[in-house]
Protein backbone atom coordinates (compact mmCIF):
# COMPACT_ATOMS: atom_id res chain seq x y z
CA UNK A 1 0.00 0.00 0.00
CA UNK A 2 0.94 3.88 -0.25
CA UNK A 3 2.72 5.51 2.44
CA UNK A 4 0.04 7.27 4.44
CA UNK A 5 -3.34 4.57 2.89
CA UNK A 6 -5.31 2.81 4.85
CA UNK A 7 -7.45 0.06 4.43
CA UNK A 8 -11.71 0.48 3.99
CA UNK A 9 -12.97 -1.67 6.22
CA UNK A 10 -16.09 -1.94 3.92
CA UNK A 11 -14.13 -3.53 0.79
CA UNK A 12 -12.36 -5.78 2.81
CA UNK A 13 -15.85 -6.95 4.21
CA UNK A 14 -16.89 -7.21 0.77
CA UNK A 15 -13.99 -9.40 0.05
CA UNK A 16 -14.28 -12.27 2.81
CA UNK A 17 -18.55 -12.69 1.75
CA UNK A 18 -17.46 -12.57 -1.92
CA UNK A 19 -14.72 -14.64 -1.43
CA UNK A 20 -16.52 -17.44 0.59
CA UNK A 21 -19.56 -17.50 -1.94
CA UNK A 22 -17.21 -18.27 -4.59
CA UNK A 23 -15.96 -21.44 -2.59
CA UNK A 24 -19.59 -22.09 -1.36
CA UNK A 25 -20.54 -21.90 -5.37
CA UNK A 26 -17.93 -24.47 -6.55
CA UNK A 27 -18.60 -26.72 -3.75
CA UNK A 28 -22.49 -26.80 -4.36
CA UNK A 29 -22.35 -26.82 -8.25
CA UNK A 30 -22.22 -30.80 -8.64
CA UNK A 31 -25.31 -30.69 -6.20
CA UNK A 32 -27.59 -28.93 -8.76
CA UNK A 33 -30.11 -31.68 -8.49
CA UNK A 34 -30.98 -30.09 -4.64
CA UNK A 35 -33.47 -27.40 -4.83
CA UNK A 36 -32.18 -25.46 -1.98
CA UNK A 37 -28.21 -25.55 -3.24
CA UNK A 38 -29.48 -24.93 -6.41
CA UNK A 39 -31.37 -22.02 -5.44
CA UNK A 40 -28.51 -20.42 -3.54
CA UNK A 41 -25.91 -20.90 -6.48
CA UNK A 42 -28.07 -19.27 -8.47
CA UNK A 43 -28.94 -16.01 -5.98
CA UNK A 44 -25.13 -15.58 -5.29
CA UNK A 45 -24.05 -16.02 -8.72
CA UNK A 46 -23.55 -12.31 -9.25
CA UNK A 47 -22.27 -11.99 -5.60
CA UNK A 48 -18.65 -14.15 -6.11
CA UNK A 49 -17.17 -13.67 -9.85
CA UNK A 50 -18.96 -10.33 -10.68
CA UNK A 51 -17.91 -8.69 -7.49
CA UNK A 52 -14.47 -9.76 -7.31
CA UNK A 53 -14.17 -8.50 -10.58
CA UNK A 54 -15.66 -4.72 -9.97
CA UNK A 55 -13.42 -4.67 -7.18
CA UNK A 56 -10.45 -5.42 -9.07
CA UNK A 57 -11.57 -2.75 -11.61
CA UNK A 58 -12.19 -0.07 -8.63
CA UNK A 59 -8.79 -0.17 -7.42
CA UNK A 60 -7.14 -0.02 -11.24
CA UNK A 61 -5.40 3.29 -12.16
CA UNK A 62 -6.21 3.74 -16.04
CA UNK A 63 -2.66 5.77 -15.91
CA UNK A 64 0.45 5.26 -17.88
CA UNK A 65 1.81 1.46 -17.87
CA UNK A 66 5.10 2.24 -16.61
CA UNK A 67 7.78 0.19 -15.47
CA UNK A 68 7.34 0.13 -12.17
CA UNK A 69 3.40 -0.66 -12.91
CA UNK A 70 4.57 -3.50 -15.02
CA UNK A 71 6.08 -5.08 -12.57
CA UNK A 72 3.72 -4.62 -9.98
CA UNK A 73 1.39 -6.25 -12.58
CA UNK A 74 4.00 -8.70 -12.94
CA UNK A 75 4.59 -9.82 -9.84
CA UNK A 76 0.79 -9.98 -8.63
CA UNK A 77 -0.92 -11.95 -11.53
CA UNK A 78 1.63 -13.55 -13.95
CA UNK A 79 3.61 -14.78 -11.37
CA UNK A 80 1.03 -16.41 -9.10
CA UNK A 81 -1.07 -17.66 -12.10
CA UNK A 82 2.48 -19.24 -13.16
CA UNK A 83 3.04 -21.00 -9.39
CA UNK A 84 -0.41 -22.38 -8.56
CA UNK A 85 -0.42 -23.64 -12.01
CA UNK A 86 2.37 -25.43 -11.25
CA UNK A 87 0.52 -26.43 -7.71
CA UNK A 88 -2.01 -27.97 -10.26
CA UNK A 89 -0.51 -29.98 -12.25
CA UNK A 90 1.67 -31.13 -9.88
CA UNK A 91 -1.72 -31.96 -7.46
CA UNK A 92 -3.43 -33.60 -10.79
CA UNK A 93 -0.02 -35.87 -11.11
CA UNK A 94 -0.31 -37.34 -7.00
CA UNK A 95 -4.05 -37.95 -7.38
CA UNK A 96 -4.63 -39.41 -10.91
CA UNK A 97 -0.58 -40.18 -12.62
CA UNK A 98 -0.96 -38.08 -15.49
CA UNK A 99 0.57 -34.15 -16.08
CA UNK A 100 -2.21 -31.58 -17.02
CA UNK A 101 0.04 -28.83 -18.19
CA UNK A 102 -2.10 -26.25 -18.62
CA UNK A 103 -1.25 -23.54 -21.49
CA UNK A 104 -4.70 -22.67 -23.63
CA UNK A 105 -6.96 -22.96 -20.31
CA UNK A 106 -5.98 -22.10 -17.42
CA UNK A 107 -6.09 -24.11 -14.43
CA UNK A 108 -9.68 -24.62 -12.24
CA UNK A 109 -10.10 -20.45 -11.32
CA UNK A 110 -7.11 -18.84 -12.81
CA UNK A 111 -8.75 -17.55 -15.32
CA UNK A 112 -9.26 -14.98 -13.35
CA UNK A 113 -5.66 -13.52 -13.18
CA UNK A 114 -4.86 -13.78 -16.93
CA UNK A 115 -8.29 -11.88 -17.37
CA UNK A 116 -6.96 -9.34 -14.73
CA UNK A 117 -4.15 -9.24 -16.75
CA UNK A 118 -5.13 -8.82 -19.85
CA UNK A 119 -8.60 -5.74 -18.39
CA UNK A 120 -5.35 -3.83 -17.17
CA UNK A 121 -3.43 -3.81 -19.86
CA UNK A 122 -6.69 -2.66 -21.52
CA UNK A 123 -7.77 0.02 -19.13
CA UNK A 124 -5.76 2.82 -20.44
CA UNK A 125 -7.07 2.25 -23.99
CA UNK A 126 -10.79 1.65 -23.77
CA UNK A 127 -11.73 4.19 -20.87
CA UNK A 128 -10.66 7.36 -23.80
CA UNK A 129 -13.35 5.90 -25.75
CA UNK A 130 -16.70 7.93 -25.06
CA UNK A 131 -19.04 5.45 -23.93
CA UNK A 132 -16.81 2.48 -22.68
CA UNK A 133 -19.41 0.68 -20.67
CA UNK A 134 -21.76 0.43 -23.44
CA UNK A 135 -19.24 -0.51 -25.86
CA UNK A 136 -17.66 -3.66 -23.43
CA UNK A 137 -21.13 -4.39 -23.04
CA UNK A 138 -22.14 -4.62 -26.13
CA UNK A 139 -19.04 -6.50 -26.90
CA UNK A 140 -19.60 -9.11 -24.38
CA UNK A 141 -23.42 -9.83 -26.44
CA UNK A 142 -21.53 -10.49 -29.85
CA UNK A 143 -18.61 -12.14 -28.31
CA UNK A 144 -20.83 -15.21 -28.38
CA UNK A 145 -21.64 -15.64 -31.78
CA UNK A 146 -18.45 -16.18 -32.58
CA UNK A 147 -17.04 -20.01 -32.15
CA UNK A 148 -13.29 -18.86 -31.90
CA UNK A 149 -13.81 -17.27 -28.72
CA UNK A 150 -14.29 -19.85 -26.39
CA UNK A 151 -12.04 -21.42 -23.39
CA UNK A 152 -8.87 -21.00 -25.12
CA UNK A 153 -6.89 -18.45 -22.93
CA UNK A 154 -10.48 -17.79 -21.45
CA UNK A 155 -11.17 -15.08 -24.31
CA UNK A 156 -14.52 -15.50 -24.15
CA UNK A 157 -14.56 -14.62 -20.15
CA UNK A 158 -12.20 -11.62 -20.79
CA UNK A 159 -14.38 -10.03 -22.87
CA UNK A 160 -18.04 -10.83 -20.76
CA UNK A 161 -16.80 -10.05 -17.56
CA UNK A 162 -14.83 -6.85 -18.60
CA UNK A 163 -18.27 -4.33 -17.91
CA UNK A 164 -17.95 -5.50 -14.54
CA UNK A 165 -14.17 -4.44 -14.62
CA UNK A 166 -15.59 -1.44 -15.85
CA UNK A 167 -17.90 -0.48 -13.71
CA UNK A 168 -15.41 -0.94 -10.80
CA UNK A 169 -13.03 1.67 -12.50
CA UNK A 170 -16.46 4.09 -12.69
CA UNK A 171 -17.14 3.84 -9.82
CA UNK A 172 -14.18 5.32 -8.13
CA UNK A 173 -14.28 8.07 -10.85
CA UNK A 174 -17.60 9.17 -9.14
CA UNK A 175 -20.30 6.99 -9.44
CA UNK A 176 -20.00 5.93 -5.85
CA UNK A 177 -21.37 8.67 -5.00
CA UNK A 178 -24.64 8.26 -6.82
CA UNK A 179 -24.98 4.53 -6.63
CA UNK A 180 -23.33 3.43 -3.45
CA UNK A 181 -23.90 6.84 -0.67
CA UNK A 182 -27.42 8.33 -1.63
CA UNK A 183 -30.12 7.26 0.94
CA UNK A 184 -32.25 5.96 -1.51
CA UNK A 185 -29.67 3.32 -2.41
CA UNK A 186 -30.36 1.17 0.60
CA UNK A 187 -33.95 0.42 0.34
CA UNK A 188 -33.18 -0.40 -3.81
CA UNK A 189 -30.02 -2.52 -2.89
CA UNK A 190 -32.82 -4.60 -0.53
CA UNK A 191 -35.77 -5.01 -3.00
CA UNK A 192 -32.85 -5.99 -5.47
CA UNK A 193 -31.22 -8.58 -3.38
CA UNK A 194 -34.87 -9.87 -2.39
CA UNK A 195 -36.55 -9.52 -5.73
CA UNK A 196 -32.94 -11.57 -6.96
CA UNK A 197 -33.89 -14.35 -4.41
CA UNK A 198 -37.32 -14.53 -5.43
CA UNK A 199 -36.94 -15.30 -9.02
CA UNK A 200 -34.12 -17.61 -8.59
CA UNK A 201 -36.32 -19.99 -6.78
CA UNK A 202 -39.15 -19.58 -9.20
CA UNK A 203 -37.02 -19.85 -12.38
CA UNK A 204 -34.68 -22.83 -10.41
CA UNK A 205 -34.93 -25.55 -12.77
CA UNK A 206 -35.10 -23.22 -16.05
CA UNK A 207 -31.77 -21.69 -15.68
CA UNK A 208 -29.21 -23.08 -17.91
CA UNK A 209 -26.08 -22.62 -15.57
CA UNK A 210 -23.78 -22.52 -18.64
CA UNK A 211 -25.28 -18.94 -19.25
CA UNK A 212 -23.33 -18.01 -16.13
CA UNK A 213 -20.26 -19.47 -16.99
CA UNK A 214 -19.52 -17.03 -20.26
CA UNK A 215 -17.40 -19.27 -22.05
CA UNK A 216 -19.74 -20.67 -24.31
CA UNK A 217 -20.70 -20.01 -28.06
CA UNK A 218 -24.24 -19.27 -28.51
CA UNK A 219 -24.03 -22.45 -31.35
CA UNK A 220 -23.15 -24.78 -28.93
CA UNK A 221 -25.82 -24.07 -26.40
CA UNK A 222 -28.59 -24.42 -28.11
CA UNK A 223 -31.18 -21.95 -26.68
CA UNK A 224 -34.71 -22.43 -27.95
CA UNK A 225 -36.33 -19.39 -29.28
CA UNK A 226 -35.47 -17.24 -32.32
CA UNK A 227 -31.65 -16.36 -33.49
CA UNK A 228 -31.46 -13.27 -31.49
CA UNK A 229 -32.69 -15.02 -28.04
CA UNK A 230 -29.32 -15.85 -26.89
CA UNK A 231 -27.76 -12.46 -27.50
CA UNK A 232 -30.76 -11.02 -25.45
CA UNK A 233 -30.06 -13.53 -22.72
CA UNK A 234 -26.41 -12.55 -22.31
CA UNK A 235 -27.50 -9.13 -22.24
CA UNK A 236 -29.90 -9.56 -19.25
CA UNK A 237 -27.80 -11.78 -17.54
CA UNK A 238 -24.82 -8.69 -17.48
CA UNK A 239 -27.09 -6.30 -16.54
CA UNK A 240 -28.59 -8.26 -14.02
CA UNK A 241 -25.34 -9.27 -12.22
CA UNK A 242 -24.29 -5.97 -12.67
CA UNK A 243 -27.24 -4.26 -10.48
CA UNK A 244 -27.46 -7.21 -7.79
CA UNK A 245 -23.20 -6.87 -7.03
CA UNK A 246 -23.84 -3.20 -6.62
CA UNK A 247 -26.98 -4.15 -4.56
CA UNK A 248 -24.60 -6.17 -2.78
CA UNK A 249 -21.79 -3.56 -2.13
CA UNK A 250 -24.21 -1.19 -1.24
CA UNK A 251 -25.45 -3.25 1.40
CA UNK A 252 -21.89 -4.43 3.09
CA UNK A 253 -21.23 -2.87 6.69
CA UNK A 254 -18.74 0.22 6.05
CA UNK A 255 -17.00 -0.11 10.03
CA UNK A 256 -14.78 -2.87 10.62
CA UNK A 257 -16.34 -6.25 11.83
CA UNK A 258 -13.97 -8.21 14.11
CA UNK A 259 -12.01 -10.81 12.56
CA UNK A 260 -14.28 -10.79 9.22
CA UNK A 261 -12.34 -7.65 7.98
CA UNK A 262 -9.04 -9.34 8.55
CA UNK A 263 -9.53 -12.06 6.85
CA UNK A 264 -11.35 -10.26 4.22
CA UNK A 265 -7.51 -8.79 3.16
CA UNK A 266 -6.58 -12.19 2.50
CA UNK A 267 -9.68 -12.62 0.06
CA UNK A 268 -7.42 -13.75 -3.27
CA UNK A 269 -5.84 -16.20 -0.78
CA UNK A 270 -9.46 -17.81 -0.67
CA UNK A 271 -10.01 -17.19 -3.79
CA UNK A 272 -6.25 -18.97 -5.80
CA UNK A 273 -6.17 -21.72 -2.70
CA UNK A 274 -9.88 -23.16 -2.41
CA UNK A 275 -9.93 -25.26 -5.84
CA UNK A 276 -6.68 -26.85 -4.13
CA UNK A 277 -8.37 -27.98 -1.52
CA UNK A 278 -12.06 -28.56 -2.71
CA UNK A 279 -10.24 -31.13 -5.56
CA UNK A 280 -8.91 -34.00 -3.27
CA UNK A 281 -12.21 -33.17 -0.83
CA UNK A 282 -14.82 -34.15 -3.58
CA UNK A 283 -12.43 -36.63 -5.08
CA UNK A 284 -12.10 -39.13 -2.19
CA UNK A 285 -13.84 -37.30 0.38
CA UNK A 286 -17.46 -38.50 -0.63
CA UNK A 287 -18.82 -35.90 1.70
CA UNK A 288 -21.05 -34.27 -1.32
CA UNK A 289 -22.65 -37.87 -2.38
CA UNK A 290 -24.20 -38.12 1.24
CA UNK A 291 -25.69 -34.39 1.30
CA UNK A 292 -29.25 -34.53 1.71
CA UNK A 293 -31.41 -33.10 3.75
CA UNK A 294 -31.66 -29.25 4.82
CA UNK A 295 -29.50 -29.45 7.59
CA UNK A 296 -26.72 -31.62 5.96
CA UNK A 297 -26.95 -28.67 3.52
CA UNK A 298 -26.49 -26.23 5.74
CA UNK A 299 -23.72 -28.52 7.53
CA UNK A 300 -22.15 -28.44 4.23
CA UNK A 301 -22.44 -24.40 3.86
CA UNK A 302 -20.92 -24.44 7.38
CA UNK A 303 -17.83 -26.31 6.56
CA UNK A 304 -17.22 -24.65 3.38
CA UNK A 305 -17.28 -21.57 5.11
CA UNK A 306 -14.94 -22.62 8.17
CA UNK A 307 -12.51 -23.44 5.18
CA UNK A 308 -12.39 -20.08 3.47
CA UNK A 309 -12.29 -18.62 6.64
CA UNK A 310 -8.75 -21.35 7.31
CA UNK A 311 -7.29 -20.18 3.90
CA UNK A 312 -7.60 -16.10 4.78
CA UNK A 313 -6.21 -17.25 8.28
CA UNK A 314 -2.78 -15.48 9.52
CA UNK A 315 -0.75 -19.00 9.11
CA UNK A 316 -1.96 -19.94 5.41
CA UNK A 317 -1.36 -15.94 4.28
CA UNK A 318 2.32 -16.44 5.87
CA UNK A 319 2.80 -19.85 4.60
CA UNK A 320 1.25 -19.27 0.99
CA UNK A 321 2.95 -15.65 0.67
CA UNK A 322 5.43 -16.60 -1.70
CA UNK A 323 3.40 -18.47 -4.10
CA UNK A 324 0.36 -15.80 -3.96
CA UNK A 325 2.39 -12.59 -3.31
CA UNK A 326 5.87 -13.50 -4.52
CA UNK A 327 8.63 -10.79 -4.49
CA UNK A 328 11.87 -11.43 -6.70
CA UNK A 329 13.53 -8.41 -7.32
CA UNK A 330 16.57 -9.86 -8.84
CA UNK A 331 14.42 -10.67 -11.45
CA UNK A 332 13.74 -6.68 -12.60
CA UNK A 333 16.27 -4.06 -13.90
CA UNK A 334 16.91 -1.13 -11.51
CA UNK A 335 13.52 0.93 -11.70
CA UNK A 336 16.00 3.78 -11.04
CA UNK A 337 17.66 3.30 -14.34
CA UNK A 338 13.87 4.45 -15.61
CA UNK A 339 13.74 7.07 -13.02
CA UNK A 340 11.76 7.02 -10.38
CA UNK A 341 8.36 6.19 -11.91
CA UNK A 342 9.32 4.39 -14.81
CA UNK A 343 10.25 7.28 -16.83
CA UNK A 344 12.92 7.12 -19.66
CA UNK A 345 16.40 8.00 -18.99
CA UNK A 346 17.90 11.14 -20.09
CA UNK A 347 17.73 11.75 -23.88
CA UNK A 348 14.90 10.07 -24.80
CA UNK A 349 11.74 11.79 -25.71
CA UNK A 350 9.18 12.13 -22.62
CA UNK A 351 5.30 11.55 -23.38
CA UNK A 352 3.39 13.87 -21.96
CA UNK A 353 1.38 12.82 -18.72
CA UNK A 354 -2.42 12.57 -19.06
CA UNK A 355 -4.09 14.63 -17.20
CA UNK A 356 -4.63 13.80 -13.01
CA UNK A 357 -7.86 12.25 -12.14
CA UNK A 358 -9.65 10.52 -9.77
CA UNK A 359 -7.49 7.02 -10.03
CA UNK A 360 -5.74 5.69 -7.51
CA UNK A 361 -1.87 5.76 -7.36
CA UNK A 362 0.01 2.65 -9.05
CA UNK A 363 0.59 1.35 -4.95
CA UNK A 364 -3.37 0.62 -4.91
CA UNK A 365 -3.73 -2.06 -7.91
CA UNK A 366 -4.21 -5.65 -7.65
CA UNK A 367 -3.16 -5.73 -3.97
CA UNK A 368 -4.78 -3.36 -2.54
CA UNK A 369 -7.86 -4.90 -4.03
CA UNK A 370 -7.74 -8.48 -3.43
CA UNK A 371 -5.29 -8.85 -0.83
CA UNK A 372 -2.94 -7.47 2.01
CA UNK A 373 0.57 -7.13 2.48
CA UNK A 374 0.36 -7.23 5.99
CA UNK A 375 -2.51 -7.34 8.84
CA UNK A 376 -5.43 -5.07 7.74
CA UNK A 377 -5.22 -1.28 9.53
CA UNK A 378 -7.71 0.02 9.12
CA UNK A 379 -8.84 3.78 10.58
Amino acid sequence: MAPGSVREPRWDNVRFFSGTLVVIGHTIEPLGHIDGLRWLYLTSWALRVPVFVLLAGYFSSAGPLTARELRRLSESVLLPYLAIGLLHTAQLRLMYGKWSVFVTEPAWGLWFLFALFVWRMLLPYVVVLRFPLLIAGLAAVAVGMMSSFGNAYSTSRIVCFLPFFLLGWKLRQGLEETLLEARWSRWAALGVLAATAAVAWAFRHDVNLSWLAMRTPYAEMHTPGPPWAPLVVRAVVIAGGAVVALAFVRLMPRRRLPVLSYLGAGGLYIYLLHPLMLRPLTAYGGFLGKVGPWHEQLALLAVVTVLSAALASPPVRKLARPLVQPRLPWLYADARRHGRHGAPPPGLPRVPSPSPSPSPSNEETLELALVSPGPAKDT
